[in-house]
């Protein structure tokens, strides 16, 4: 689509598989004091599980950026305050796109042959028990799958 994308992971665990799908920049932020990024960031899409520390965030975003969480956490979103304000952030929270945006993004994906990435599990007691320990320890890439045998 013409962006430059910069993967904020927690490790470096997944950098090699996100540079093979075309990330420009891979950045590990477990441990980080202070991130470094070739360019601010103008649309920050949040699709980890936990809440990312806003404050390693917040300092690598463009003036008038736009965070859009895509995913579900506990607790209360919380960024701080003094820099989202002086920066003019803006947060734009959405559980479902809507039906154009869907359609768009899946003739998009069919146009250039995009398709998910997937773990598949057989759709059996260890099957949903050995998912959800992948789920539960962090190891599920991308979208596990359970699959009727």
């Amino acid at each position: 689509m013409g962006c430059r994308v910069v993967v904020l992971s927690g490790s470096d665990n997944k950098k090699e598989e996100a540079m093979k799908l075309g990330a420009h920049e891979f950045i590990a932020t477990k441990g980080a004091k202070e991130l470094k990024v070739s360019r601010p960031i103008d649309r920050l899409l949040v699709t980890t599980s936990a809440q990312p520390d806003w404050n390693l965030i917040v300092p690598i975003m463009a003036p008038g950026a736009t965070i859009f969480p895509l995913s579900v956490a506990d607790g209360d979103f919380s960024i701080p305050y003094m820099p989202f304000l002086i920066n003019g952030l803006r947060v734009q929270a959405s559980l479902v796109a809507s039906r154009y945006v869907q359609q768009r993004m899946l003739a998009f994906a069919a146009q250039h042959q995009i398709k998910p990435i997937v773990e598949k599990f057989p759709m059996t007691e260890k099957g949903i028990t050995d998912a959800m320990e992948k789920l539960n320890n962090g190891q599920m890439r991308y979208r596990g799958v359970l699959v009727p045998e």
